[in-house]
């Protein structure tokens, strides 16, 4: 019998099958008196039919009526319900599935999302809170927080870990979701083709879906280059990564005001793999670990007999036990006295003000201000602090560990690779006199 994960988040629901993800559908719809498409075929159209969208369905799951023609379509539940079976049909479901949510559902949105599980293909076994599973497998004792990025808002969850990792308060960031993030990329490459190429993409619904459907592509080439040249109708236009890390830093502010609302002085913030999409993402907060993308489907696994139900009346599951403190390593970002603001290289110091990329050249490691066609990782700095993020198949060391996910650099961090003996190092420089 086969065991897996169906995690609710508007940024797009996931289906794991085990550990791995088979699946994933944004939370939008667009209906019409004809039909309701949800998913990944509704986002494509979402823009050039801007008056038939609805991406508020699973934030705002209830009874609430919603404006339509369509008799399919009389509130947010019967979207969620057809999101629902749009899955079901685009791919084979696991025999069981564990429902993983967000910490801020209402008991009255839980009893009715069991209310539609229950009517669609899918078999739910049991109901968990996302943070607590996520941050029990790998969390140690103390207070820490998890934090996860949907559509319309940032989720930050503060989880007790003893014995038992439990939820204890879920807390939301308003206007601080991807869709924020989206819109504030889409004006500065917006600007960018008006200043460059006297050409708006939001002067048509056409070419505005496609500046919409090309964001995530330029965005991911940016953090990998430092810049991207975005094509759009056989125009070009460039932007700087640090144009797009300025465009996120108001969210990211109000995000890391919630951080230090609910953190302690020695918590952990971990961050759900959609802030390494992020500009800036990785410099959340100083003692950060980024989450790897299955966490919540690795936890349910190790804990199946625990969080299976064989009764249909689900409860929430805010609390499930916590990995023993002698099997806990996790990589965290600790802060530092002294934030690194160069990278020396043999008798270079070069400052790190704009991008720098490492990468390897006739058999030696190297570091230099111009994108090389093969990077290995790029060092950026986002409000004086520099963060290095490896490429996908790169493997670089940091103080003699391999790097598995975004890091702060501090002074006297070393960063190199495996069978090389050249060796980066992130040094402060400081300026003395008048």
């Amino acid at each position: 019998m086969s065991k897996g994960v169906l995690e609710i988040n508007d940024c797009g629901l996931r289906v794991f099958d085990g550990n791995n993800e088979v699946l994933e559908s944004p939370g939008v719809a667009i209906i019409n008196t004809r039909e309701i498409l949800t998913g990944t075929g509704a986002l494509m159209r979402a823009r050039s039919h801007p008056t038939q969208v609805n991406h508020q369905f699973w934030r705002r799951l209830s009874l609430e009526s919603v404006k339509s023609d369509n008799p399919g379509c009389r509130h947010h539940a019967d979207l969620a319900f057809c999101h629902l079976q749009h899955i079901a049909e685009l791919c084979d479901l696991p025999d069981e599935v564990v429902l993983a949510v967000p910490g801020n559902f209402t008991r009255e949105q839980l009893a009715l999302l069991l209310g539609v599980i229950k009517e669609s293909p899918f078999n739910a076994v049991s109901l968990i809170d996302s943070a607590a599973a996520c941050i029990s497998s790998c969390a140690p004792r103390g207070v820490h927080l998890h934090i996860d990025l949907h559509r319309h808002q940032t989720l930050v969850s503060r989880v007790v870990v003893h014995e038992q990792a439990e939820l204890d308060i879920a807390e939301t960031v308003t206007d601080a979701g991807l869709q924020h993030f989206q819109e504030a990329w889409a004006r500065i490459f917006t600007d960018a083709f008006i200043m460059q190429c006297r050409f708006d993409p939001l002067h048509s619904a056409e070419a505005e879906q496609q500046l919409y459907d090309m964001l995530p592509q330029w965005i991911a080439k940016a953090m990998r280059q430092g810049e991207v040249m975005a094509e759009l109708d056989d125009r070009t236009a460039k932007v700087s990564l640090r144009q797009l890390q300025d465009a996120s830093t108001p969210i990211l502010s109000r995000v890391r005001a919630m951080i230090e609302n609910l953190g302690e002085a020695n918590s952990v913030v971990f961050v759900s793999h959609r802030w390494a999409e992020i500009p800036g993402g990785a410099q959340l907060a100083e003692r950060i670990h980024l989450l790897p993308h299955n966490a919540v489907a690795q936890s349910a696994e190790k804990r199946w007999q625990e969080i299976h139900s064989d009764s249909g009346n689900l409860r929430l599951i805010t609390s499930m036990s916590a990995a023993p403190a002698t099997e806990v390593a996790v990589q965290v970002n600790a802060a530092a006295e002294a934030g690194a603001t160069h990278l020396l290289y043999g008798h270079r110091a070069l400052a790190a003000q704009q991008p720098l990329f490492v990468s390897w050249q006739e058999g030696k490691l190297n570091v230099t201000p111009t994108p090389p066609s093969h990077p290995a990782a790029t060092i950026t700095n986002h409000a004086g602090r520099l963060a290095l993020r490896v490429d996908a198949g790169a493997q670089l060391m940091l103080n003699g560990e391999e790097i598995s996910a975004p890091v702060n650099l501090t002074a006297g961090d070393r960063i190199g690779a495996a069978n090389f003996d050249d060796v980066i190092t992130a040094i402060s420089v400081e300026h003395y006199g008048a």
